[in-house]
């Protein structure tokens, strides 16, 4: 087992509870933020049958969800017609040498202002999904994670949130406003994660959509990629092919 699995389960136990649903499948449920995919997917180990796809679906329904998603670290041979995302994970060797990383020495790091960050997040995040929903999302993560806030004369330019255990340290939530972007707010957030990181002798590492560019810089600062999730979503339940 990737170790890296064992932290990522770790975090979503942070939010969710697990239980067997059937043969093939266990649900992730958070009853505080029902609307979040990642927090109420079900897990599969091997391909589920059409009769359990049909049990998940009329238990979301029973719940009052209007979504399904279904997540495995192998493809499904046969999806019912949902769509298929796929996150890369990738780790940062411990003997990378981080040095050449390019920073700006004109950005502080430190915990960002409660008040501050909600704002930043609202504003990139409430237009997409909506007001009530990203504040909500950004408190209940803030309860239980560490955020680390990149500052640019006074003001909050970037952020991001860690988890750690068992000797890794997950970076996710990466976001920097757009007006101060190509100031290499993002490269010295996450030198000042690699650092402190390398320092304790815990493995960095990040998720990384295969569909996007940002993997290639990951991969150009030395993070290789050593695991891939398949997440299937249908928010049209009438498109299911079961």
């Amino acid at each position: 087992m990737n170790l890296t699995r064992k932290t990522d389960e770790k975090f979503y136990r942070l939010f969710s509870t697990f239980h067997a649903f059937s043969e093939h499948l266990t649900k992730r449920e958070d009853s505080e933020l029902r609307d979040k995919y990642d927090h109420n997917a079900f897990c599969y180990y091997s391909q589920p049958s059409a009769d359990e796809v049909r049990a998940a679906l009329a238990y979301q329904k029973e719940r009052g969800d209007t979504f399904l998603k279904l997540e495995g670290y192998e493809p499904l041979a046969d999806a019912f017609g949902m769509e298929c995302e796929e996150t890369l994970t990738m780790v940062l060797p411990p003997e990378t040498d981080i040095r050449s990383w390019k920073t700006n020495p004109d950005v502080s790091i430190k915990a960002p202002d409660a008040d501050q960050l909600e704002q930043h997040e609202l504003k990139y995040y409430g237009p997409l999904y909506g007001d009530d929903f990203t504040v909500r999302n950004n408190r209940n993560l803030r309860e239980k994670l560490t955020y680390l806030g990149a500052y640019l004369g006074g003001k909050l330019v970037g952020d991001c949130y860690i988890f750690a255990s068992d000797g890794y340290v997950c970076m996710d939530g990466l976001l920097v406003d757009e007006d101060f972007r190509h100031q290499y707010i993002a490269m010295t957030l996450m030198k000042h994660i690699a650092e402190k990181a390398q320092e304790r002798g815990e493995i960095l590492y990040l998720h990384a959509d295969s569909e996007d560019t940002p993997k290639e810089l990951y991969a150009k600062m030395g993070f290789q990629a050593v695991d891939k999730l398949y997440e299937y979503l249908c928010t049209d339940f009438s498109k299911l092919k079961i």
